[in-house]
């Protein structure tokens, strides 16, 4: 039965269809046969509309659980590769404590299958984490992931002055005597020299003391060369009565073979002597950084 409003729209319709200028030309009959018609018309078209309702919640139902399918068949599939690598690499969540004697079904040192780690079940499985992401970072590492790094090879000295040392004038190399730490036997004593046996970054230390003699003070400065070349220097400087004493610090590459050494200014004499006791130690140390 078709609505009460339904019907005045159509009244209104029919009424404003006729012409304006003339009479209706239509009767009562005809008027009652338009409004079948339509009657007609209307309930087909509810009826398409219903069908078409039911088809699309048909589609969606469908949907719904073809997708929810695909989600357990994959969900399955994880599990089933995360079990066979449980099985193929013998782990179990106490894999390092298992005693030789205990067989489970028949598999040695393998756990129980409810007892391996699992994903919960009860969990959605679109919040569930990734089963493939938990076995990686459950398999056990079985082997070295680099390769073992060769032995490193230490190379160090340490040596000092023995006793006092007297001015030499300019550019003299100095020759500390008493070799205390000589890893890789680089320093040279004899030279006073140390030669580098493998290129790399080395640390260089020196110290100097200076001995006081006249009245107006003394003052010297000794370098650090590298492959012929000043690489650093260090002042020191007494007054009447007092001793002066510097210490210096480098940082450099050095190639195989390159020579280092300690000398005297290579362009002032300077004055006053080197000292060297038992209060303080006039030294040559290095070491290869990496």
């Amino acid at each position: 039965m078709i609505a009460r409003g339904t019907f005045f729209v159509l009244f209104f319709f029919l009424l404003f269809s006729i012409p304006k200028g003339g009479h209706c030309e239509m009767t009562a009959s005809e008027v009652h046969e338009e409004v079948l018609e339509l009657r007609q018309l209307i309930s087909k078209l509810s009826r398409t509309v219903h069908a078409q309702n039911n088809r699309i919640t048909y589609l969606q139902n469908a949907f719904r659980k073809q997708r929810l399918d695909c989600q357990r068949t994959l969900y399955t599939q994880e599990t089933e590769v995360f079990d066979s690598s449980v099985v193929s690499n013998n782990l179990s969540p106490t894999h390092a404590n298992i005693s030789s004697s205990s067989n489970v079904n028949g598999v040695q040192g393998i756990k129980p299958k409810e007892n391996r780690p699992m994903v919960e079940s009860a969990q959605p499985v679109a919040a569930r984490p990734s089963v493939i992401r938990k076995e990686r970072l459950l398999i056990p590492i079985t082997q070295e992931p680099f390769p073992t790094a060769p032995a490193h090879k230490t190379i160090a000295f340490y040596a000092y002055f023995s006793s006092d040392v007297s001015h030499t004038g300019q550019g003299q190399i100095l020759k500390f005597d008493v070799v205390k730490t000589n890893a890789g036997n680089a320093y040279h004593r004899s030279s006073g020299v140390f030669i580098a046996p493998e290129s790399g970054y080395y640390a260089f230390s020196w110290t100097s003391r200076i001995k006081h003699y006249g009245g107006t003070g003394e003052d010297h400065a000794l370098e650090l060369v590298v492959n012929s070349a000043v690489y650093g220097s260090i002042y020191m400087k007494s007054l009447t009565g007092e001793d002066g004493q510097a210490t210096g610090l480098a940082i450099a590459h050095v190639n195989q073979g390159d020579d280092v050494y300690i000398q005297t200014h290579s362009r002032d004499p300077g004055s006053g002597a080197i000292r060297s006791d038992l209060y303080g130690r006039s030294s040559f140390s290095g070491w290869k950084l990496y």
